[in-house]
């Protein structure tokens, strides 16, 4: 029987969650704060991701907003190094954003082709979030305000990001470990499109942290950007709380995305888990049982709980022994001798699905 479905959040797992459940015949309406997907900003993202996986799963084509990622630049406490990914490995730097091929719009034409209707620059506050209908989906992605309304246990993202245009002639990853920061810093670009970002989760960045995040990313990669948001925590937030913030149900109301949990927690992957994640949430639409027991796929404890504790080692250590232990881990790393040490490093969560 068609149903009438309300979906906050036309992000990635809202889309996917949208475009399936119309493909079923159902009614849906997907409200979204933007005047228009994908935000305001044209930036990348990266992820190990099989396109052929997600289109046989999900039906989703999502090879238009991909480019190859073949080898990754790392920084670590000064050092350099340069490796590819272990073999058998599907990775790719992803367009986001406002972009005509972002992987947002990619989703955002399929599910209007699906017949979704998507109501742009509806904010809804803690109440009329609360009153949706029961059985609605809200997928409001890294949303602070949303996580705070929901009473959600989050962390805030603590940093600086710019974007703007990258050069094909740069790798299209590159990750800085070092004492500015307790997370890392980080450039990413796929095509045109292209950022940077350096966070922390526990404690705000210096603004000499991020001083030196900068002059390092000019003088060694010669890159640069004219304008940074310093304030990314007043709006986002990750759930990395907890190591079992994971909630595919609150009350009445269905989660997917960010705000169900769906995130690495080693390097904050989380494009693979949106769309998987955004599977499930429509399958809890029609058979709740059967969504919980694919829910529990989307981050398996061999996976999750082992990353959870690296991720709190790391959040935790001194840098005297982060720093000889990154590098160790990048001089002996070989695609071919470890493949199983960076693929549960790197392990996006919905890889099991």
């Amino acid at each position: 029987m068609a149903k009438k479905i309300q979906i906050a959040g036309a992000g990635l797992a809202g889309l996917t969650a949208g475009i399936l459940l119309a493909r079923q015949g159902h009614e849906v309406t997907i409200l979204e704060a933007s005047k228009n997907v994908g935000g305001n900003h044209a930036y990348a993202d990266s992820s190990y991701i099989d396109p052929d996986h997600v289109r046989r799963s999900l039906g989703l084509e999502i090879q238009q907003a991909l480019e190859p990622w073949p080898f990754t630049r790392i920084w670590a406490y000064g050092k350099k190094f340069e490796f590819a990914h272990p073999r058998g490995v599907s990775a790719f730097t992803i367009e986001r954003g406002k972009g005509k091929t972002s992987l947002e719009n990619v989703l955002y034409g399929q599910a209007i082709q699906a017949g979704v209707k998507v109501e742009f620059g509806v904010r809804l506050t803690k109440k009329e979030l609360e009153g949706l209908p029961p059985g609605s989906i809200i997928a409001t992605g890294l949303s602070r305000s949303v996580f705070e309304s929901l009473g959600i246990p989050h962390q805030p993202f603590l940093g600086s990001m710019a974007t703007g245009r990258g050069k094909p002639s740069r790798p299209g990853v590159i990750v800085y470990f070092d004492s500015f920061c307790r997370e890392f810093g980080y450039y990413f670009q796929a095509r045109a499109a292209a950022g940077a970002l350096v966070f922390n989760i526990h404690k705000p960045l210096a603004a000499s942290a991020i001083q030196e995040f900068k002059e390092k990313l000019e003088k060694n990669d010669g890159i640069s950007f004219p304008k940074w948001n310093d304030d990314l925590g007043q709006t986002l937030a990750w759930p990395m709380a907890k190591w079992n913030n994971y909630n595919l149900f609150l009350k009445d109301k269905i989660l997917a995305g960010t705000l169900a949990g769906a995130v690495s927690p080693v390097l904050l992957f989380g494009v693979n888990g949106a769309l998987f994640s955004g599977r499930v949430a429509a399958l809890a639409v029609t058979d709740p049982s059967a969504a919980a027991l694919a829910f529990k796929k989307i981050a398996p404890w061999h996976y999750h709980y082992p990353q959870f504790a690296f991720r709190r080692l790391r959040e935790n250590a001194p840098h005297a022994i982060l720093k000889p232990l990154i590098r160790a881990v990048c001089q002996t790393y070989h695609p071919e001798r470890f493949p199983y040490l960076m693929r549960f490093t790197m392990q996006p969560p919905g890889a099991a699905l």
